[in-house]
């Protein structure tokens, strides 16, 4: 009777931390990205060169250690540019702010700022995160407000 107790409890334990890591796991997918910033630092014949600032929201109960993101801006579907975050971490139920230089392509940048025409920005990417013993690769998409997209737009 002992031995058969022990082998219930051991399988409670090992299904709730099952669950436990599956629930965690779809919190992570569920990560929200935002552009808190973009200022133009400089601007060239070659592009625009940015200082952005993203924030990273973490809805789960884990710390995350983020690896490397690479993502893309896109406006009406034209690719604007691609840009790199170097690791960080986002606390538990917590925010962080990643910042990062981005080239943008001017060719894509002047078809907007002549007619002030506001484009639809699309930002996209893939964060990998080292949680216990594994690395997860998680996409993210974002799209900016019209507000922010005339903002990031004018500043160019």
């Amino acid at each position: 009777m002992e031995k058969r107790t022990k082998i219930i409890v051991i399988s409670v334990i090992v299904a709730a931390v099952g669950i436990f890591g599956y629930v965690q796991y779809l919190s992570v997918s569920d990560i929200h990205v935002s552009i808190v910033q973009s200022k133009v630092v400089q601007k060239t014949d070659q592009g625009t060169l940015y200082n952005l600032k993203l924030q990273f929201t973490n809805p789960s109960l884990l710390i995350l250690n983020v690896g490397r993101t690479s993502f893309m801006v896109s406006a009406n579907g034209e690719d604007l540019g691609t840009g790199v975050l170097q690791s960080s971490v986002i606390p538990a139920m917590g925010k962080t702010v990643s910042q990062t230089p981005f080239l943008a392509d001017n060719s894509v940048l002047n078809k907007y700022n002549k007619d002030n025409n506001v484009p639809s920005l699309k930002l996209t990417g893939t964060s990998q995160y080292n949680i216990f013993f594994t690395t997860i690769s998680i996409p993210f998409t974002y799209y900016p407000t019209q507000d922010e997209a005339r903002e990031f737009i004018a500043g160019a």
